[in-house]
């Protein structure tokens, strides 16, 4: 296992190497590779736009299946991109491609603690036509990178209780740990759902799984 510090340097690494127009590293998935995971540009005013207007469009398309509900757009999604995600050096996203680049989805690790070498499957979405399996060996694929390269012990998932995914996620490899139940607050048409620990009732609650590498 890798070294903590080197996984920092390697996640940054891949990071860096992203660019519209441009080769990059990627992760092969399959043996034989069947499939890529390419990670998506983040840099400020080195974004894909492509890879924009589909996080965006698939954002919306599944909008129910986040703790956040807005309608995305472009804009937006290029501030997230740029912002949240390049700026924190624990979270990276991957575009999931044919081997023709036709994009099928994406995958996320977020909420790294490089200290404990703690890690989340993060932004896990299906939006083109996928063949059937490849959203899971894409997902065992960065969770497998996750802990050879990047060194990382223990790798979770946060999933709401209405999300179908969640038995996708069993299929995957991961337990169930705990529930916490959600409150909803809705504020100018945007939807948050946070943890409420106490609450009686909830609508939803927050699946807290971990993985078990089979």
């Amino acid at each position: 296992m890798a070294p903590l510090p080197a996984g920092r340097a390697c996640l940054a690494l891949l990071k860096a190497s992203a660019a519209p127009g441009k080769a990059s590293l990627v992760l092969p998935i399959g043996k034989p590779v069947i499939a890529y995971l390419r990670p998506i540009p983040t840099a400020p005013g080195c974004l894909d736009a492509r890879d924009v207007a589909l996080l965006s469009d698939w954002r919306n398309r599944f909008v129910k299946s986040f703790l956040t509900e807005f309608v995305a757009h472009p804009a937006r999604t290029a501030a997230w991109l740029a912002g949240p995600v390049h700026g924190n050096d624990g979270k990276i996203l991957f575009m999931v491609e044919s081997l023709d680049g036709t994009p099928l989805g994406h995958i996320g690790l977020a909420f790294i603690d490089w200290t404990s070498g703690y890690g989340e499957a993060d932004a896990i979405v299906r939006g083109g036509d996928a063949p059937p399996g490849l959203m899971k060996l894409a997902l065992q694929t960065t969770l497998k990178w996750a802990r050879d390269q990047l060194g990382l012990i223990s790798l979770g998932v946060r999933v709401r209780s209405d999300n179908t995914a969640l038995e996708f996620y069993r299929k995957v490899g991961f337990t169930e740990t705990k529930r916490v139940p959600l409150a909803r607050e809705e504020h100018g048409g945007d939807v948050t759902w946070s943890e409420s620990a106490g609450l009686a009732g909830a609508e939803a609650s927050l699946v807290y799984m971990l993985y078990q590498e089979s």
